[in-house]
């Protein structure tokens, strides 16, 4: 590969990295903002019909079953958990000797929420919009296969 288009590559590759470190650490911030409650399914004019779906179905499919998750994640503190992980990942992504640590921290974050997506929620837009995070994540890491392949496929010591 001519050095020409291993520096272009490495420059865009530092653009995206931050771009997605900037997002996840807004995403992350507004994690710590006041608890926001999903209440546009959970409602009093909604009691019968959650009532209908949850305790006599024992059905907790979207939109309830996700709704009630996400208040139970907020409200737990889980979410502030999940937040400060996305700010420390955003945060190591931002220097290249760090990047790929930011980017293995947040793997599991973005995967995470694409599946709860994907088996809570279940709109198509939101999949789509949290896929595309997730693969952005995926390419990035690829830029360091020879260092993750290094990492997976090390020899074994004898210890005797």
């Amino acid at each position: 590969m001519n050095t020409k288009y291993h520096n272009i590559l490495r420059y865009l590759h530092a653009v995206i990295a931050i771009a997605l470190a900037v997002f996840f650490i807004s995403k992350g911030l507004d994690k710590f903002g006041a608890v926001k409650l999903r209440d546009k399914h959970i409602r009093q004019e909604n009691t019968a019909a959650i009532v209908q779906k949850i305790i006599v179905e024992q059905n907790y499919e979207a939109p309830y079953g996700y709704d009630i998750t996400m208040n139970t994640m907020r409200q737990s503190g889980f979410m502030k958990f999940i937040g400060l992980f996305q700010i420390i990942a955003g945060a190591l992504m931002f220097l290249p000797q760090t990047r790929m640590a930011g980017l293995l921290l947040l793997l599991p974050i973005i995967l995470n929420i694409f599946l709860m997506h994907v088996f809570f929620d279940n709109r198509a837009h939101e999949n789509i919009e949290t896929g595309r995070l997730l693969g952005v994540n995926i390419v990035l890491l690829l830029f360091y296969y020879k260092e993750l392949a290094a990492l997976v496929w090390q020899k074994k010591k004898k210890f005797y």
